[in-house]
């Protein structure tokens, strides 16, 4: 009886040790698979957030499009649209741009280059769209 039951003890220890091993894996599965969500929706906001930037990085647009990208993102807090070294995608900067087209120096048919980059601004990181006379 004694050998039965120490058998039995270590079948029974056997199986909780394995329990314990499978729950563990599962554990460590489970967790990595959150990572994984973590990390696919981050690439998918980076990938979005420069996907929207595209038609003005490294191209020629026309003042027209300049006027439309400064309406475009007006007091949007982390896209910063430069032009002639102003922010113009604020109240002040619409009404500068207005009184540049006033004054014949933006034309609508005009071409200017666009860059777009990733830039600290007044603390955050935020994206610039510049642009230049060509």
């Amino acid at each position: 009886m004694g050998e039965s039951a120490n058998k039995a003890i270590m079948f029974g220890v056997g199986i909780f040790v394995t329990i314990m091993i499978i729950s563990g894996i599962m554990f460590i599965f489970s967790q990595m698979q959150e990572i994984y969500k973590q990390v696919g929706s981050t690439d998918t906001t980076i990938t979005s957030r420069f996907g929207k930037y595209a038609p003005f990085d490294n191209t020629e647009v026309t003042g027209l499009d300049i006027i439309n990208c400064a309406n475009k993102y007006l007091k949007e807090n982390l896209v910063v649209i430069m032009y002639n070294n102003i922010e113009v995608n604020t109240e002040s900067g619409i009404t500068y741009l207005d009184e540049q087209y006033n004054n014949g120096n933006l034309k609508y048919e005009d071409l200017y280059k666009s860059i777009v980059e990733e830039v600290e601004y007044d603390g955050l990181m935020k994206t610039r769209i510049t642009f230049t006379k060509k």
